[in-house]
């Protein structure tokens, strides 16, 4: 019964292709919408641009589903002090609930820490991170690592 759920589950649920360099995201929704964006924030690293496009696509997939449109500001993923802003979130108003979704980046690192497996030192890091915890907290979602040259976001980029 475990093994049919999970395979139903796997079938069923979302994945979301992300990733990013220092001056533009993006994101694609496997058999759904896609988009980039700037970055918004000057001079971010590479690992603070992954969590940025997170975040986008994220929110991109949850306001598509919501019937909110489809491309959203890139400025509502950015606050003062580097945090993500409140962008859009499941919450006990959202009129359908969202199913549980899987997020493939082909940057390991931010994976991994977004997975709770690698400590995050740096301050700005650990905010965006919280930033995505606070966006996902009504989500059962799980974080995947992709080799870059399956990561269908990064093709947007080149």
């Amino acid at each position: 019964m475990k093994e049919t759920l999970a395979k139903y589950k796997e079938e069923i649920m979302p994945i979301i292709y992300t990733d990013a360099n220092p001056k533009r995201m993006a994101y694609v929704v496997l058999d759904g919408p896609s988009g980039s964006a700037p970055v918004p924030k000057p001079d971010v690293t590479d690992n603070e641009a992954e969590y940025y496009a997170i975040a986008y696509g994220i929110s991109q997939f949850i306001a598509a589903r919501e019937g909110h449109g489809h491309e959203l500001d890139s400025q509502q993923y950015a606050q003062e002090g580097n945090e993500i802003a409140r962008v859009s979130t499941p919450a006990s108003v959202t009129p359908r609930p969202i199913p549980p979704i899987e997020i493939r980046s082909d940057s390991e690192v931010v994976v991994k820490q977004l997975s709770r497996q690698y400590h995050i030192a740096a301050d700005n890091l650990r905010k965006l991170a919280e930033g995505i915890w606070r966006q996902t907290q009504h989500i059962d979602v799980k974080f995947t690592w992709v080799p870059r040259n399956e990561n269908l976001a990064g093709k947007m980029l080149k």
